[in-house]
């Protein structure tokens, strides 16, 4: 009987890779009536999804805070665009200002009631473009609201996670750290088998459950292939890594429909030959150009969202402290610069906040004279 030779592909498999998950057999998928290891939270599909949840959970302080910040996110953008709609179309600035004739003739005070068009007069004067970014808006809302009842359906799951198979209950939360939670979910493996490719759960596996895609930022940064650098004239090249940018650099290389990632949490199949790659970075180089137009057919409306957002958020805060002006943050690129691999968000911050003070100290010994000039 002769053999027939399988075709040869170049795929690339790492030995170290195929170590890391093996297949263990386990004796409670042959008698699960026997086994008090089955349970609902056995075998999770996507445990990356699940720990970033367990671990959001307990940072967010809880279901209750949960919920709260995703209602209150809702009416906070209803907030923004029908106040901004109010100022803008529905208000009669003639009769306000007194600039009509027939507000000059009034001897009264004028009201709310004279100066608020109705809605028929609000949606008969409205402008085009007005009108097209309150559509934009709804339909913006509408996908925040389904995404809303997606997490708070999801983490009411990981609420009873957390009081079953953790036994944390929700007024035990905040007197818990981050440390005796991942404890409890060594713990709660060995009884749950949330994990079918190990028996043990470290700390240093659900790190890298948790920080995936953060560790390859931080790589990429390490290696220098982030952020971009733009050449500006007369002043130099200038670090260009904002919070779109970041979204972005995601959506494209991470969890995005077109990434090289398969399921959010391992490397598609192809990305692994060799003969291939060229291809793929041809292929992958035209979904990026498909973003970069998306971006900048949307950019007028993202910058409108960005101004009405800063204007309210920051109005009031500005006019009890106005020295918030003057403040500091770390930049996208500092925390990405100064992290270390499996660094969890939590510790990140405290790191930073240590270093807030002796880092203002050492910025203020740089002086720019010509801004003081400007601000004279």
């Amino acid at each position: 009987m002769e053999y027939q030779a399988l075709p040869n592909v170049e795929i690339e498999n790492d030995p170290e890779e195929q170590a890391l998950t093996p297949y263990i057999h386990d004796p409670s998928q042959d008698y699960p009536e026997n086994s008090e290891k089955q349970s609902r939270w056995s075998h999770q599909q996507d445990l990356d999804d699940f720990f970033s949840r367990v671990y959001q959970y307990h940072q967010r302080h809880g279901y209750f805070c949960i919920v709260l910040s995703e209602i209150l996110a809702l009416v906070q953008f209803i907030f923004i665009v029908s106040f901004t709609v109010l100022v803008l179309q529905c208000i009669d600035y003639p009769v306000l200002f007194r600039s009509s004739p027939a507000s000059r003739n009034m001897t009264r005070k004028i009201q709310f009631n004279d100066v608020i068009l109705s809605p028929s007069q609000c949606l008969r004067h409205q402008h085009l473009l007005i009108s097209l970014c309150v559509a934009l808006a709804v339909i913006y809302w509408i996908y925040r609201f389904c995404r809303a009842v997606y997490n708070l359906l999801s983490f009411y799951n990981i609420r009873l996670f957390y009081s079953q198979a953790l036994d944390i209950k929700p007024k035990d939360l905040s007197n818990m750290t981050w440390h005796e939670v991942q404890q409890r979910l060594s713990k709660a493996q060995l009884k749950h088998d949330l994990c079918v490719h190990k028996q043990i759960l470290t700390e240093l596996d659900i790190h890298n459950r948790l920080l995936r895609f953060k560790n390859y930022e931080v790589a990429m940064v390490n290696k220098g292939l982030l952020p971009p650098k733009i050449h500006i004239p007369f002043i130099g090249d200038a670090i260009c890594f904002t919070n779109g940018f970041k979204f972005n650099l995601r959506l494209i290389l991470f969890w995005g429909p077109y990434s090289p990632f398969d399921q959010r949490w391992h490397l598609r199949q192809e990305y692994k030959i060799n003969s291939q790659r060229d291809a793929l970075a041809r292929q992958l180089s035209r979904f990026i150009l498909l973003y970069g137009i998306t971006n900048l057919l949307l950019s007028p409306f993202i910058f409108i969202w960005q101004v009405l957002n800063l204007f309210y958020g920051y109005t009031e805060l500005v006019r009890r402290e106005p020295g918030v002006l003057g403040s500091r943050r770390w930049s996208n690129y500092g925390r990405l610069y100064l992290r270390h691999f499996n660094e969890l968000d939590h510790s990140l911050n405290q790191r930073l906040n240590r270093g807030y003070k002796p880092a203002i100290f050492y910025m203020n010994s740089f002086v720019n004279y010509s801004i003081i000039e400007v601000a004279k």
